[in-house]
């Protein structure tokens, strides 16, 4: 789950400086305990790109390419 910078923000803010728990901060905002941990724990932060789209790239195989060539050479 990926959250906003704001709640991210509300989160080390209520972690560090008020010492509420993990618990009770997912209880306050209304998101999972699991996502308090991760960003409590700082290993994650919500402006960081989390991998790839797994969209796969596009194959030009040969065929196509000599086809795109033909295509223009007779423009």
């Amino acid at each position: 789950m990926s959250i906003e910078v704001d709640v991210y923000k509300k989160i080390r803010y209520l972690h560090e400086h008020e010492g509420k728990s993990q618990r009770d901060i997912a209880k306050l905002l209304g998101i999972s305990r699991n996502t308090v941990k991760k960003y409590c724990e700082g290993s994650l932060v919500p402006w960081e790109r989390q991998g790839i789209s797994g969209r796969q790239r596009y194959v030009v195989t040969d065929e196509v390419m000599e086809f795109i060539k033909t295509c223009l050479a007779t423009d």
